[in-house]
């Protein structure tokens, strides 16, 4: 886990908003683009989107970076891949990526979970741990306030349940349904 002795770098703090571009640009490298730019005009995301998405996808697992430049996946997301997108094994994937991440742990511990850390939180270890100027950082935790977000409305609930408590969550809405 990062500590106050190893400065975060400016790549390793997430600014790809969107999970499912991030999810795009995964499924790229997948299918053999290893560049920037092969990525791009594979999914059509802007270059420098498409670098925010290689870098949040490499901080999550998913990508690593190759020798000699470019990007190849890892298991996990090769495991990804086998998802389909949209669906409640993608959302578990991310969701546990997130949850697993050190950087993630280390700059926004319990994002997750039913009382996340603020936006300004996030912010301040953001700089701490990465020299980040303030506006920066603060942009950089909207995007992590953003997952959040994007898991919770897929879900329709307040908390981001794990695997195991998504199916104690199906029976209870079929109880509330028959009622």
């Amino acid at each position: 886990m990062p500590t106050a002795r190893r400065r975060l770098e400016s790549k390793d703090i997430p600014q790809a908003d969107s999970l499912e571009n991030v999810r795009r640009i995964i499924d790229a490298v997948a299918d053999g683009s290893k560049t920037k730019a092969d990525v791009s005009d594979r999914t059509g995301i802007n270059p420098r989107h498409v670098l925010y998405g290689l870098h949040t996808a490499r901080v999550l697992g998913f990508l690593a970076e190759e020798e000699g430049g470019g990007f190849g996946t890892t298991e996990l997301g090769k495991a990804l891949g086998n998802a389909a997108a949209g669906s409640a094994e993608e959302r578990e994937a991310f969701r546990k990526s997130i949850q697993d991440s050190d950087i993630i742990g280390a700059i926004a511990p319990g994002i997750l979970s039913d009382k996340p850390p603020a936006q300004d939180a996030i912010t301040k270890q953001i700089v701490k741990l990465s020299g980040l100027s303030d506006s920066t950082a603060g942009r950089r935790a909207q995007t992590l306030i953003s997952w959040r977000t994007q898991i919770l409305s897929q879900l329709g609930t307040g908390v981001v349940p794990s695997a195991d408590d998504a199916a104690d969550e199906s029976e209870d809405d079929e109880t509330v349904a028959q009622a």
